[in-house]
């Protein structure tokens, strides 16, 4: 009769353990909140630049022909001088474009956006770390010439621009407190 009466206080114990460890951990983090917050962040914006000198006709025909593309667009307009060649600004259709000193154009091509959740782990009993695949979600300008801007840049950044299409992996991670899971920081 011994045996039992242990075997419930055992079992007794190993409960009540199990609850105040779930108590103590608190909710854990699962995808659509790890998601809502991620989204709720200002997302990393992508900078696309370029130089405001275009190349002369003979460096490289297929650039001169992309900034031929963006000044009959009026995305930007260009001037000859004596002394650099052509200098480029902003055009009338090119208002997201800002000049960035005297040599280069700026436009802001987009932004990184959560897609999915690939995986989430728990670090501890406040705190979680969240795989989350990020896709490129395109500026208006920069959609409708995206290939132009492509043509513009070398290679190394065109490199950029295929990661762009493909998307990217980051990890996010997650403290909890007594108000709730938040987004700590994103690598």
């Amino acid at each position: 009769m011994r045996l039992p009466t242990l075997s419930l206080s055992f079992t007794f114990m190993i409960a009540a353990s199990a609850i105040l460890g779930g108590c103590r951990g608190g909710n854990p983090l699962d995808p659509d909140t790890a998601m809502a917050l991620l989204k709720d962040r200002n997302t990393e914006v992508v900078k696309f630049t370029f130089s405001a000198s275009p190349p002369r006709t003979t460096d490289d025909p297929q650039i001169t022909r992309a900034y031929d593309r963006l000044i009959d667009a009026h995305v930007i307009q260009c001037t000859s001088t004596q002394a650099m060649g052509k200098i480029c600004q902003p055009g009338p259709a090119g208002e997201a474009i800002m000049l960035v000193g005297a040599n280069d154009l700026s436009l802001n091509a987009g932004r990184w956006v959560p897609s999915t959740i690939v995986g989430i782990s728990r670090s501890g009993s406040s705190s979680a770390v969240v795989e989350v695949r990020m896709s490129f979600e395109p500026s208006p300008l920069y959609r409708d010439f995206e290939s132009t801007f492509e043509d513009i840049q070398p290679v190394a950044v065109k490199t950029g621009a295929e990661s762009m299409r493909n998307g990217k992996t980051v990890h996010a991670t997650y403290q909890r407190d007594e108000e709730g899971w938040h987004l700590a920081s994103v690598d």
